[in-house]
């Protein structure tokens, strides 16, 4: 972990998190997605173990760190998160020779929000981290840059109780851009009127949060989950292994 530059204190304007993985228990995550296969398995009677299930969706979806899979290099369009998992579902169905049709898909959406108001959970520490920063770290504009879509960003934010914790919410669909694109992150900084210099990510991804952060000139902080050793991942000023090793760094840098 880089050591704190305390001439630097003080400057910051803004800090950013990621959601899913970062403030979001990305175990509850795993088990929204084993209830969803469980409840395809006996909606299609499907010789499946869920486990296996979970782990095909999955790759339709995420990368091994569960950070989302980048699209077609020659596809510039921008594709919703919603719209990814309904090819993944339609993947899964596709291995037992199964065609889901619009009311398929109309259900997959009901399970998928029903399982992930039931079983997504915030990490502990969410709430300790923001509540410090709301009690002892004003004006400080506090913010979250996600790659998710619009309709689930509100649902589980008012089913979680978080929205009114942050100044700004910047979701992929709202800019038509995923991280580490510089766009969604230059629409954050907008939002808070500052510069990237002025600013903090939180992030555990590495390519999403911590390089896109990096390209517009953010101070990162890598919550480095999965313990990783790349070369390339120099580029993170602060790395934790657990999002509650983020305090004693935030409370340095913006004291």
């Amino acid at each position: 972990m880089q050591k704190i530059n305390k001439k630097g204190v003080k400057r910051y304007q803004a800090i950013f998190f990621d959601f899913g993985g970062t403030l979001m228990d990305a175990e509850s995550d795993n088990v929204t997605h084993l209830q969803m296969m469980k409840d395809i398995i006996q909606k299609y009677n499907l010789p499946a173990c869920p486990e296996d299930l979970v782990d095909k969706y999955n790759s339709f979806l995420f990368t091994k760190e569960m950070t989302l899979l980048d699209g077609d290099p020659e596809d510039e369009s921008f594709i919703p998160l919603g719209e990814s998992t309904k090819k993944a579902f339609a993947g899964i169905l596709s291995q037992y020779n199964i065609h889901p049709s619009l009311e398929d898909y109309r259900w997959f959406k009901e399970i998928y929000f029903e399982n992930h108001q039931k079983y997504i959970k915030l990490f502990p520490e969410t709430w300790e981290i923001i509540r410090y920063l709301r009690n002892h770290h004003r004006p400080l504009h506090l913010g979250i840059i996600s790659d998710i879509d619009n309709d689930y960003m509100e649902f589980q934010f008012n089913i979680l109780g978080i929205s009114s914790l942050f100044d700004s919410i910047t979701t992929s669909e709202e800019v038509q851009s995923y991280k580490p694109e510089a766009k969604i992150f230059q629409v954050a900084l907008n939002k808070a009127g500052c510069r990237g210099e002025k600013s903090i990510m939180v992030g555990d991804s590495y390519k999403r949060d911590i390089a896109g952060g990096k390209n517009v000139g953010m101070t990162t902080i890598w919550i480095n989950k999965f313990n990783l050793d790349n070369p390339d991942t120099e580029k993170a000023d602060f790395i934790v292994i657990h999002l509650k090793d983020i305090l004693p760094i935030l409370d340095e840098l913006i004291k």
